[in-house]
Formats: structure tokens, sequence, C-alpha cells
């Protein structure tokens, strides 16, 4: 088994012109281009979908290789998936030659391998470059091809970055010398996913709403803030998507997910001082004021500074950027409980809402405090995981109610204020 580390981007045309000459610049070897040709299986049920894992053969000048992709999990942005490699003799899929340990204790594996049958598949032309940067080595590779399921296709155009050896860091570090390449943009699903989304039949593009961030039991605040900013992250992600999509609201979700970003930072801003995050409020604050106004979503994602802005944050988290300006007490607060920061934090979420709705508002009061009330919902959201969902959604939701004036306001807001807490106080914790 190995883990692979990964990092993709979806790639215009002209994009892909460019890149071999960027890339021969950073003394890669390679460049040769490959045939590849897979076909991935679950069966009719979705089982391995439904367990989040992947498996596909691969095809590649007359030789073949099963792989067995787990859904892993993501650090700083980039993707560490458990990765089976095995060769085979033929095209003919054989998960028998697995290692026993890889499939979750309640797949009957006999049964399983009766039931697959093949989904979707991916033809591309690879081309590949290895390139010790630092203390790694980091393969780059350019994808072009099809995703075809049935009578459905889908054009793949990637740059994927994946390490050989090495610290994932440098990848986050290498992308930045790819970004002044105007066409990329982070890519925020595998080609696997992409090939599951053309069998679905439900066509309708909706825009991916906010979530209750759930983090360990026992997390402390400094795994509180890393959870934090990866929800944020992915909530952008899948937002960005849809937005591509034409789905309808998604540039103000995007830009929703840029106020969590930022609120985030607040959140934390009694331990990490602001010096830690000027970089990354000042470049948050370029992207926010350009989407005040309706965007292409080609004509902003696509730029080089809204790439680097992506990739500053996610070196950020993963390089835990904001330690080298905590001392010795800021150490201190940041191992502490995650769950005690969030009953406090929740606490003095609601007497900031108190001071702004404890009276009946004019319809102009009510839209001064919009923003404010946007920061405290995406609040709620960040800091209410510990508890039951049955309690924690309804509160949230009837301050969304307000937020989104679906009635007379007055009544809302009164509904909104009457609700009892569904945390611990400061005197209840021991």
């Amino acid at each position: 088994m190995t883990v692979e580390i990964e990092l993709k981007f979806i790639a215009t045309s002209e994009a892909v012109a460019t890149l071999p000459e960027v890339i021969s610049r950073l003394k890669a070897e390679g460049g040769e281009v490959q045939q590849l040709s897979n076909t991935y299986y679950d069966t009719a049920e979705g089982t391995l979908r439904r367990h989040r894992i992947g498996l596909r053969v691969r095809g590649c000048n007359d030789s073949w290789e099963m792989t067995l992709k787990s859904a892993g999990n993501t650090v700083g942005g980039v993707a560490h998936r458990a990765e089976h490699n095995i060769p085979l003799p033929s095209g003919k899929l054989d998960i028998a030659l697995l290692p026993a340990n890889v499939w979750p204790t309640d797949i009957d594996v006999p049964a399983l391998q009766t039931q697959l049958q093949p989904l979707f598949t991916t033809d591309f032309k690879r081309q590949s470059w290895l390139v010790k940067f630092q203390q790694s080595q980091i393969e780059i590779a350019i994808d072009q091809g099809y995703i075809t399921a049935g009578e459905a296709s889908e054009a793949i155009s990637e740059l994927e970055m994946e390490l050989k050896q090495g610290n994932a860091a440098d990848i986050l570090t290498l992308a930045q010398q790819l970004t002044s390449v105007k066409g990329l943009r982070l890519g925020s699903q595998s080609k696997a996913a992409r090939g599951y989304g053309l069998l679905s039949d439900d066509t309708a593009i909706v825009v991916t709403p906010m979530e209750v961030l759930t983090v360990p039991e026992r997390a402390t605040v400094e795994q509180g803030l890393e959870a934090s900013l990866e929800w944020a992250f992915a909530y952008w992600q899948r937002n960005e998507a849809c937005w591509f999509d034409g789905a309808s609201q998604a540039q103000s979700a995007v830009s929703h997910s840029l106020t969590a970003i930022r609120q985030i930072l607040t959140l934390f801003g009694g331990i990490i001082p602001r010096k830690a995050t000027a970089p990354l409020r000042e470049r948050l604050t370029e992207l926010e004021q350009q989407l005040e106004v309706a965007q292409d979503a080609a004509a902003v994602c696509y730029q080089p500074g809204y790439l680097q802005l992506k990739l500053a944050l996610m070196a950020w988290v993963m390089n835990k950027g904001w330690r080298i300006f905590i001392d010795d007490k800021g150490k201190q607060k940041l191992a502490g409980s995650f769950k005690r920061f969030a009953d406090i934090m929740l606490s003095r979420c609601k007497s900031e809402l108190k001071e702004a709705f404890n009276k009946k508002l004019t319809n102009d009061g009510y839209n001064d405090q919009q923003s404010r009330l946007e920061r405290q919902i995406i609040n709620f959201y960040l800091l209410s995981g510990a508890y039951d969902k049955e309690q924690s959604l309804p509160y949230i939701e009837v301050w969304q109610k307000l937020f989104d004036a679906e009635g007379d306001r007055d009544t809302l807001r009164r509904n909104a204020m009457e609700q009892p807490l569904f945390w611990l106080n400061s005197s209840q914790h021991v």
C-alpha cells in the first residue's frame, strides 16, 4: 500500500499549451506521453461509492494494473488517499488479488466479485515529468481526454501534481511557481467522482448548503482551527464548481465562503495576532471586492491571483503558519479544549445578537445588521458540532429565516431571541 498525496487543477486549453514550457524551466525530467485507458467498477447499488472506495483497471502499452483507492482525507487542501496497485496479466478485474484488509468489514468480498460491473471509462493522454524540488520528488502530469458513461461524456483537461517522495508542503510551494500560467484552477473532484456524476439521473444544479462542522470529541483549539479552515475551504470549492455549472446564487455562495474564512480568522483572533493573518486578509479583501458585482466564473477563477490566494491559505494551514506568531500563553490556549472554546464563543455570539436585536428595528435597521447576522450564523455552524443536530440546526434555522427575511421581521426577531440555548454556558463547565 502507498499513500497518494495529490493536488489537482482544471486547465483551459490555453493553459495546457503553455504549461510544458513552464514545467521545463523547473529542470524537470521526462515529458513522455502515454495513452491511458481506465475502466471503473462498482455494483449496481453503488456499494463501493457508498464506502467512498474507487476501483479501476488501467491499461497502458499492453500492460494492466488494478488500483483501489480509499476515501482518504484532506490536509491543507491536499488529498491524501491510501492506494493499492496490483499488476494484472490482462484487463480482467480480479479483486481476489487485493489484500483482505482493504475491505470494510460489512462487505462480503466473494459476493462483491460477482456483483461488480464496469460503469464508466476514462481515456486520456498523459504527459508527465518528474521534478526534484527542495527535499522532494514531485510528478507533474497533464491529462487530456474524456470520461464516458453510456451516452454521456465529459472532457478531461487537468494538471496533477503527486508527491513521489518527500514533504507534502513542497507540492504547494512548487504549485505557486505554476500560478504564472493563466487558466488554472483547483479541481475539487477526482475523475472517478466525475464519472459517477455522469451516471446520475439528477441533473439539477444547486448551491451546496453550509453544514455544521464536527470535530473529534477531544479536539484541541488548534485542531478546531485547522478543521474550521478545511471546512470553509471545502465549502468554497463545492460552490465554485456549482458556479461553473451555472447554479443560481453560486457566486453569492462563493462570497459567503470568503466571509466564513474571514470569520474564522476573527473567531480565533484572541489567540492568533492580526499580523499572522494580514497577508491572507488582504487577499481576501481584494477578491471580496471583485465579487460585489456579478461576474463570469471563468473570468474570476482562472486568474492567477485567485489561485494564489487558495494556495496561500492551503499552505498556511498545512504549515501551521500561525505558530511562529504565538507566545507561550497562546500555545497553552491552542492546546486547550475546542469544546470549551466553542461554548464560550457561542455565548458571545448570543450576546452580540442580543445587543443587535433586543428591540424592534426599522427595515433599514435590519438591513444594517445583515453583515453581523451573517457572521454570527457562520459561527453557529462552526461551533455547534458537539451538540445534537436536532437541537442546533433548528436554532440556527430560526436565525437564518431572519437573515432571509422569510416573513415579518419583527416576529422572526422575537422567535429567534426567545429560543432556549442548546450549549453549556461557562458556569456549567467543570
